[in-house]
């Protein structure tokens, strides 16, 4: 058997009846996960039934993420000779020459994770879904370097033997799919788009999606490493105005000499360093250990050096203030240091056996 169509529901109506036909009538397997839709809800599935798909239930409704995890489960038990899970929407947006599509890269990428974009059509897509997709898509990319059209999703593709990893990712709800997403770089595994029909029914009115609520709970790993970020420069930056401006005068003595920016800039970055790697370590990346530690050190130290010459260069050359100096040469080595911790410190080995 090829692939297994896994489509999780949450309060469908006939539209997903309407597909469980067209996919019988194309001879694919098919698996829905009810959602705790309710009794109002239940001859949806019982119709499903009477065509021949297997539909497991959640009692009360859990999200899509905990769905897809329960049908992962069910096709591994149900369908154990399938080679791929295709996912989809129950909503009729997704449309059996998609499922084609998807299907005919997977064939030719069997390792992959395949996702169905919406592409095409721009027009046709509602503003709602076009402006959450759009924000998504651009705060991804300045994340993870991984470019990736349409976040959002639902038609999506990926090998039977990738479900204990599937597994794994966190999240109940919409943040799974981002979730999904941004593991590919952990796993190491290849993704592949393909353009789909864009179908949107009564303007994506049974959406259960909601762009800006749920962008904030899809993005919560890549606000975490801004959160992160915005910790260490508050005390980056307070620790360098303590030095220069209160413990340089009274060390020192006043005229202040030219070195005290590096110095101050030196002891605030020890601090601050310490801080950020911390923070980086147990709550954004969740890696640490000897490696990542030696890396951040090296990098730390780079940073350091470009960071003091930098800010030593600006304030001779130009005469600036200190807090300026440093803050022209902080923007761009923020950029840096970040890239660098995601593409090399942080950046978790791939594990025997995985594909």
């Amino acid at each position: 058997m090829d692939f297994v169509i896994l489509i999780p529901a949450y309060q469908p109506d006939e539209k997903l009846t309407a597909f469980a036909r067209e996919l019988k009538e194309t001879g694919l397997e098919a698996l829905v996960v009810d959602d705790g839709s309710g009794e109002e809800c239940a001859q949806y599935f019982e119709a499903c039934e009477l065509l021949g798909l297997k539909v497991v239930h959640h009692e009360v409704n859990r999200g899509k993420g905990a769905a897809l995890r329960t049908g992962m489960e069910a096709i591994s038990r149900i369908y154990p000779e399938a080679r791929w899970i295709i996912t989809a929407d129950s909503d009729g947006q997704h449309t059996l020459e998609s499922l084609e599509k998807v299907a005919a890269v997977c064939r030719e990428n069997p390792d992959a994770l395949v996702l169905g974009g919406r592409f095409q059509d721009k027009d046709k897509i509602p503003f709602k879904s076009r402006l959450g997709n759009d924000f998504t898509r651009f705060v991804f990319k300045l994340a993870t370097g991984i470019s990736i059209h349409d976040t959002q999703t639902g038609l999506r593709g990926f090998p039977s033997s990738a479900i204990p990893r599937m597994l794994e990712v966190k999240g109940d709800r919409y943040e799974y799919e981002m979730n999904m997403l941004l593991s590919l770089k952990g796993w190491e595994m290849p993704y592949k788009e393909v353009p789909i029909e864009t179908v949107y029914i009564d303007n994506n009115a049974g959406t259960h999606f909601h762009p800006f609520r749920d962008s904030i709970r899809i993005l919560s790993q890549i606000l975490k490493f801004i959160s992160a970020s915005v910790i260490s420069f508050v005390v980056d930056y307070l620790l360098y105005i303590l030095f220069l401006y209160a413990l340089c005068p009274l060390i020192l003595g006043k005229p202040l000499p030219s070195y005290a920016v590096p110095v101050s800039y030196f002891a605030a970055r020890v601090i601050s360093g310490i801080v950020n790697y911390i923070l980086n370590s147990r709550m954004v990346f969740k890696s640490s250990g000897v490696r990542q530690a030696a890396g951040y050190a090296v990098l730390w130290l780079v940073v350091l050096g470009l960071g003091m010459l930098g800010s030593y260069l600006i304030k001779d050359l130009l005469g600036w203030p200190g807090i300026i100096c440093k803050l022209l040469i902080d923007a761009p080595l923020f950029l840096l240091s970040y890239f660098v911790q995601r593409e090399i410190i942080f950046k978790k080995k791939k594990v025997a056996g995985d594909k």
